[in-house]
C-alpha cells in the first residue's frame, strides 16, 4: 500500500497520509490509465480508510463512521485436509479481546465495530490461523485450519482452558479420538470411556461393569447422546468396552455440572458423542484388529468438497477362542459347559451440502451383544448309612445365564445459516434398545441308589424394550456485545415394554411365566439460554420446560440453569453453577445376579419423575502455560428415585415390587494437569459420598451407601512423547471398594432345600468389596513415509500389569463333605468373580489414502 501511494505522489499526485495507518496489503496493478481518485478507489476498496479533499490535496484518513457501526463476522471452521467441521474452535478478534467458539457444526458468529481487526482461530492439535481483516459490512469468512502433526496431543482438555473470553462459557471436558488411541484399552480395544473414567468425579464398577457413574449418580441417570440422539445402552461386554468405536468418533464432550439448557431428561451428567463426517477430499480405507475384534473403516467424498460418507464396523472375532478356552477351563475344574459371546456394531454417515448455507446429515448406528454361559457339576460322595448299606449321593449344580441386547440409533439432520447472526438445526431421530436376560441356578441332592432327589431352582427373565421417535429444533442467535441466545424445542414419542419374571421354586414344580405391560408416553420440551457478560462476570442463564404425559397422567416441570464465571486474578478463574434436572424415565437394576438385568420404565400414574438440584463451584489456577490446577466441590440431592424392594423374589409384576426414595451426593475433586511438553497427563483425587434413603421396605427406611459409593478415588495418567509419532502411556487408578449387601450374595444361589428367606445384613450395602486398583501401559506408534499412501498404527502394552484380581461380584457355591451319619453336609463357599487378569494389549491398523 505504502509503495503504491509513493508511486502516485512521485507521479505528481497531491496525497497526504500517515504510514502507520496503512495496512500491509499487496495489489496487482494493470496498465490502464486512471485518474488519481480512480487509483485510490482501487487501493482503499477493502480497507477502513477513505480519502477527503483538503487544502493540500487529497487526505487519506480512517473512516470514522465504521467505528460507530457494528457488523457480524461469521462462517464455518473446518479441517483443511479432510473438510471435517471443528467443534468448539476458538475464533478471536485479538485487538479488541472479543471471541467465540464454534458450535457442534463448526459455525461461529461474533459482532464487533467496524474497522481493521486481527483475526485469530485456534484448535487443539492444529496450527493457529492469523490474518488481518476489515469489517465494512456483515462478512462471511470460512476458516480452514491445518493439522499440526508434530504437535504433541493434549490428552483431555477442559473447554474452559481455551483462549480468550469464550472459555468462560464452555463448561465441559473434551475427549478426542487421537487421545483415545494413545491410551489403548483391554486387549488393544481403543475405548473413549476408558479415558473418561480417569477423570475426577467419574467412576464405574470393576473393569467398567455397572456403566459410567458421574458424581454419585446411577448409570441410567446420565444422558448419553450420539449425534444428538439419546442412547439407552452404553456398553459392550457388560462394560468392558463401550459401543463407541474410536474409528467413528470425532470427539466426546463430558459435562458434570453447569449443564446447558439444551440438555435434559436425566438427573446425572451428560456424555455428548459426535461422530466424524467423512473426508470431503480424499478416499481412505482403514483395516485393523485387536485381540478382541476386527475393524474396518471407509470414508471419502461422494462429490468432492460437497458430500462425503463414513462407514465403520467391528466384529468380535474372539468368540470361538473364548468358547474353546471356557470349555477346557471348566473341564479342568470338574464342570461341563461353555461360554459364548458375539458382538458387532456398525456406524454409517452421509453428509451433503444443501445450497450455500445448509447441510444435510444422515447417521446410523446398530450394535448387538449376544452372551450365554452354562455349566453343570455333579459331585458324588459314597457313604455308609447306619444299617451298613453303601449309599451314593450326587449333588448336581447347574448354572445357565444369557443376555441379549442391542441398540439402533438413527438421525436425519438439516442445519442452516439463516443469517450472519442466526443458525438453526432440525433433527428427526430414532432410538431403540432391546434387552433380554435370563438365568437358572439350581442345586439339588440326588440319591443314586433310589433315584430320589430334592432341590430348588432360582430363575429369572428380564426383558426391556424401549423405542423413541423424536423431532427437534435447536437455534442460536447472536445479539452482539458478547451476548447470544440459544433456544429450541423437542417432541418425543416413546414406547416402553418392560417385563420381569423372578422366582424360586421346587425343581419338580417349575413353570415360568412373565408379566407384560406397554407404555406409550409423549414428551414435549422447550428451552432457552442467554449468554452474556457484565464487567468481569460471564453468565449463562437457562430455563428448560418439560411436559410428560402417559395414561391420562401429566407431569410438568421447569428446570432453571445458572452458570457464573470469570477471572479472579490474571491466572485464576472461578465458576459457580446451579442445575435443576428432571428425569421422567427410570432404570431399574437388580443386583441379585451377576448379569445385566435392567428394566427401563417410564413415569406413569404411580411413578413420578426423578428430580435433582445440584450446586457446584470450581477454581482453576494456571501457574505456568503448561500447568493447570483445578479444585471443584459439589452437592446434589435426588428425589423420586425407585428401586426393587428387598426380598421381592416373586413373579409379581415389577411395579408391585418397587420402593420409593431419595438420595444425595457430595464431594471434592482436585486435579493437577500438565497439557504441553513431552511429558503430559494428570493426577487427580476425589473425595465423595453418595447415599440413598428409601421407604421401610428397604433397609427399614434408614439411609445406606449407594452401591457405587467410592469414598476415595485416585487417578494418574502419564503420556511421554518418545518420538514424533511414538508415545508411551501409563495409567493407574485406585478406588475404594463398592458397597455390597450380604443378602445379595446369599440370595444369588439358594442352597437350602426349601424356599429361601431374605437373609439380610444389619445394613443395606453394609459390606465393602476390596479396594479396586489397576495399572495399564501402552506403546502407541504411527509409521508412514513422507510420500507413502499407507499409514501403520501399532499398539502394544499390558492391561492390569500386576495382575490385580478386582472382583465384580461374589458368588456362593455349596461344597459337600461326608457326615458321620446321615446325608453329607453342605457348606457355603464364597467365590470371587473377576473378568480381567493380566492381559496383553495388541492392535494394528493399516490406513490407505488415495491422496498420498
Amino acid at each position: 500500500m505504502e509503495e503504491a501511494l509513493s508511486a502516485l505522489t512521485e507521479g505528481g499526485a497531491r496525497i497526504s497520509y500517515r504510514p502507520d495507518q496503512l495496512p500491509e496489503i499487496s495489489f496487482e496493478i494493470d496498465t490502464d490509465r486512471r485518474p488519481t481518485v480512480g487509483w485510490l478507489d482501487l487501493f482503499l476498496r477493502d480497507t477502513e480508510l477513505i480519502y477527503e479533499n483538503g487544502a493540500a490535496g487529497l487526505l487519506i484518513v480512517p473512516n470514522a463512521s465504521l467505528y460507530d457501526q457494528s457488523f457480524s463476522l461469521f462462517g464455518m471452521v473446518s479441517d483443511a485436509v479432510t473438510g471435517e467441521r471443528l467443534i468448539s474452535a476458538t475464533v478471536q478478534l485479538t485487538d479488541v479481546n472479543s471471541g467465540t467458539n464454534s458450535n457442534e457444526y463448526g459455525f461461529y458468529t461474533l459482532t464487533e465495530h467496524g474497522g481493521r481487526h486481527r483475526l485469530r482461530a485456534t484448535y487443539i492439535g492444529y496450527l493457529p490461523l492469523e490474518t488481518e481483516i476489515v469489517l465494512r459490512a456483515d462478512t462471511q469468512i470460512n476458516l480452514q485450519l491445518i493439522p499440526n502433526n508434530e504437535l504433541p496431543q493434549i490428552i483431555v482438555t477442559a473447554m474452559e482452558s481455551g483462549e480468550g473470553e469464550a472459555r468462560y462459557f464452555e463448561t465441559g471436558t473434551r475427549i478426542g479420538r487421537t487421545e483415545v488411541s494413545q491410551l489403548g484399552g483391554p486387549l488393544g480395544e481403543d475405548d473413549p470411556l476408558q479415558l473418561a473414567r480417569l477423570l475426577p468425579g467419574v467412576t464405574s464398577g470393576a473393569e467398567g461393569i455397572g456403566g459410567m457413574l458421574i458424581r454419585g449418580s446411577e448409570a441410567g441417570q446420565n444422558l448419553i447422546l450420539l449425534d444428538g440422539v439419546p442412547v439407552y445402552g452404553l456398553s459392550h461386554a457388560g462394560g468392558l468396552f463401550s459401543i463407541f468405536s474410536n474409528q467413528a468418533i470425532r470427539r466426546i464432550d463430558l459435562y458434570k455440572d453447569a449443564l446447558p439448557a439444551r440438555f435434559g431428561g436425566r438427573v446425572g451428567g451428560v456424555l455428548d458423542v459426535h461422530t466424524r463426517d467423512g473426508n470431503l477430499y480424499e478416499n481412505e480405507l482403514t483395516v485393523g484388529s485387536s485381540l478382541l475384534s476386527a475393524q474396518v473403516a471407509a470414508e471419502g467424498p461422494i462429490r468432492v468438497g460437497e458430500s462425503s460418507f463414513l462407514l465403520t464396523g467391528r466384529y468380535f472375532w474372539a468368540s470361538n477362542l473364548i468358547r474353546r478356552y471356557s470349555e477346557q477351563y471348566k473341564k479342568n475344574r470338574g464342570r461341563k459347559g461353555s461360554l459364548d459371546y458375539d458382538v458387532y456394531d456398525i456406524n454409517f454417515k452421509l453428509n451433503q451440502r444443501a445450497g450455500k448455507r445448509g447441510r444435510i446429515y444422515l447417521s446410523l448406528y446398530s450394535g448387538l451383544d449376544d452372551y450365554s454361559n452354562n455349566s453343570w457339576q455333579g459331585d458324588t460322595i459314597h457313604q455308609m448309612n447306619e444299617a451298613g448299606t453303601l449309599i451314593s449321593y450326587q449333588f448336581p449344580s447347574a448354572r445357565r445365564e444369557s443376555v441379549h441386547w442391542g441398540n439402533t440409533v438413527a438421525a436425519l439432520r438439516y442445519n442452516h445459516v439463516f443469517s450472519e447472526r442466526t443458525f438453526g438445526n432440525f433433527r428427526l431421530s430414532y432410538s431403540d434398545l432391546q434387552t433380554a436376560s435370563s438365568f437358572e441356578r439350581s442345586d439339588s441332592t440326588k440319591i443314586l441308589t433310589s433315584q430320589d432327589y430334592e432341590g430348588w431352582m432360582f430363575s429369572g427373565d428380564y426383558q426391556s424394550s424401549i423405542r423413541s421417535l423424536g423431532l427437534a429444533f435447536d437455534g442460536q442467535h447472536s445479539m452482539g456485545n458478547a451476548t447470544s441466545l440459544r433456544f429450541g424445542a423437542e417432541l418425543n414419542d416413546h414406547k416402553f415394554a418392560p417385563s420381569l419374571f423372578n422366582d424360586t421354586v421346587a425343581l419338580s414344580n417349575y413353570a415360568g411365566e412373565e408379566a407384560n405391560e406397554v407404555f406409550t408416553p409423549i414428551q414435549v420440551a422447550a428451552y432457552g439460554s442467554w449468554e452474556g457478560r457484565r464487567g468481569n462476570v460471564y453468565y449463562r442463564l437457562g430455563l428448560r420446560g418439560n411436559i410428560w404425559t402417559d395414561r391420562g397422567k401429566t407431569y410438568t416441570s421447569f428446570s432453571p440453569r445458572i452458570m457464573l464465571s470469570g477471572p479472579l486474578t490474571a491466572n485464576i478463574d472461578w465458576q459457580l453453577s446451579y442445575d435443576r434436572t428432571v428425569q421422567p424415565i427410570h432404570l431399574l437394576s437388580s443386583f441379585v445376579i451377576g448379569i445385566p438385568s435392567d428394566l427401563w420404565v417410564p413415569s406413569s400414574t404411580d411413578i413420578a419423575p426423578a428430580t435433582s438440584p445440584q450446586v457446584s463451584g470450581k477454581l482453576s489456577f494456571t501457574p505456568a502455560p503448561s500447568w493447570l490446577f483445578t479444585t471443584a466441590a459439589y452437592y446434589k440431592a435426588m428425589k423420586g428415585l425407585i428401586a426393587y424392594s428387598e426380598g421381592q423374589q416373586t413373579s409379581e409384576q415389577w411395579r408391585n415390587q418397587l420402593s420409593r426414595g431419595s438420595g444425595k451426593a457430595y464431594g471434592l475433586e482436585i486435579s493437577l494437569q500438565r497439557n504441553r511438553g513431552n511429558l503430559r497427563g494428570w493426577l487427580s483425587y476425589t473425595l465423595a459420598r453418595s447415599e440413598r434413603t428409601f421407604d421401610p421396605l428397604i433397609n427399614q427406611g434408614r439411609p445406606f451407601p449407594f452401591r457405587y459409593d467410592r469414598r476415595h478415588s485416585v487417578n494418574l495418567l502419564l503420556i511421554y512423547q518418545l518420538g514424533e509419532r511414538t508415545t508411551l502411556t501409563g495409567s493407574w487408578r485406585f478406588e475404594s471398594g463398592l458397597a455390597y449387601s450380604m443378602s445379595e450374595i446369599l440370595l444369588a444361589t439358594p442352597i437350602d432345600y426349601g424356599p429361601p428367606n431374605s437373609v439380610l445384613t444389619e445394613e443395606r450395602n453394609g459390606f465393602r468389596m476390596p479396594v479396586n486398583h489397576r495399572l495399564d501401559v501402552n506403546l502407541h506408534s504411527v509409521l508412514s513415509s513422507q510420500n507413502s499412501r499407507f499409514t501403520h498404527a501399532i499398539d502394544v502394552g499390558l492391561y492390569n500389569v500386576y495382575n490385580r484380581r478386582n472382583p465384580i461380584y461374589y458368588e456362593v457355591r455349596p461344597e459337600y463333605t461326608p457326615a458321620e451319619t446321615g446325608a453329607p453336609v453342605g457348606r457355603d463357599q464364597f467365590y470371587k468373580i473377576f473378568i480381567a487378569p493380566l492381559l496383553p494389549t495388541l492392535s494394528y491398523h493399516l490406513t490407505f489414502s488415495s491422496g498420498g
